[in-house]
C-alpha cells in the first residue's frame, strides 16, 4: 500500500487550520499557559538549528493543552537587526523585500511542519504595528528616570558601522565576518538595570543551567562601589 505523506499531511494542516485548532480563546473556565519560543531572524530558511529551539517548546505547548490548559503558543520574526539586513545587502536586495519574503516562506515551512502556533497573533518586530509599542515602552522607561544617556566603551565594527554585543565578539572579531573589532567611546542610551538588580538577580523558582545563569548574571552587571 502506498502511502503519500505530501497528500495525508497537506489535507490535516488544512483541517486543521480551517478548524481553527491552534488558536487561542478566551476560556474562563480552563487554567492558562503561556508558551514562547525564541523569534527566528529572516534572513534566509529554515534549518535544523531552528527546529532544535523550536521542538521542545512546542511539544511542551502540546502537552499542556493535553493537561487541559487554555494555551496561547504566539510565533513571530525578530526582523530587526544584523542578520536580515546583511543577507540582503549580499544579495544586492533592499532589506525590506527580502526580509518579507522570508518571513511568508518560513511561516508556510513551520506551518508544513505541523507546528501548534497561533498565527493569528503573529508579531514582526519590524512592522509599525509592533515596533509602535517598543516606542511606547522606551518612552516610559525615559519618563520613569530608567533610560538615560552617557558615554560608554563599546565595541565597535568598521565594517558593519554598527556597536556589537560581547556575546558577539570572539577573540577580537566579529563573530559573523570575521573582521576586527575596535573598543571606541560613543554617546549611547542606558537602562538603569542596577537598580532593580538583587531583585533581577534571585533566581528563585528557575531551573536554568549554570551557563544561562552567569550569563544573565553578567547582563545584569550588579557591582559594588565607593563613592571618593
Amino acid at each position: 500500500m502506498h502511502y503519500d505523506h505530501v497528500e495525508v499531511e497537506q489535507r490535516w494542516r488544512e483541517r486543521w487550520e480551517a478548524d481553527g485548532l491552534y488558536r487561542a480563546r478566551v476560556d474562563w473556565d480552563k487554567p492558562k499557559h503561556y508558551a514562547l519560543t525564541m523569534l527566528p531572524y529572516p534572513s534566509g530558511e529554515l534549518h535544523m538549528g531552528h527546529w532544535y529551539a523550536v521542538a521542545p517548546s512546542d511539544a511542551r505547548a502540546r502537552y499542556m493543552r493535553m493537561k487541559g490548559f487554555n494555551v496561547l503558543f504566539p510565533m513571530g520574526f525578530d526582523a530587526f537587526g544584523l542578520p536580515a539586513e546583511n543577507a540582503a545587502v549580499q544579495r544586492g536586495i533592499h532589506p525590506p523585500t527580502w526580509t518579507y519574503a522570508n518571513i511568508d516562506r518560513m511561516r508556510d515551512q513551520f506551518k508544513s511542519m505541523g507546528t501548534m502556533f497561533d498565527w493569528e497573533r503573529e508579531a514582526v518586530s519590524c512592522d509599525p504595528a509592533y515596533y509602535k509599542w517598543s516606542q511606547w515602552f522606551f518612552k516610559k522607561l525615559y519618563e520613569g528616570g530608567l533610560a538615560y544617556r552617557g558615554e560608554a566603551v563599546v565595541n565597535w565594527s568598521p565594517t558593519l558601522q554598527t556597536v556589537l554585543a560581547n556575546e558577539q565578539v570572539i577573540d577580537g572579531k566579529d563573530e559573523r565576518t570575521g573582521q576586527p573589532v575596535i573598543q571606541k567611546t560613543m554617546e549611547q542610551w542606558f537602562f538603569a538595570m542596577t537598580k532593580y538588580a538583587d531583585e533581577l538577580l534571585s533566581f528563585e523558582g528557575i531551573d536554568w543551567p549554570d551557563p544561562i545563569r552567569i550569563m544573565q548574571t553578567n547582563w545584569i552587571g550588579r557591582s559594588e562601589g565607593a563613592y571618593v
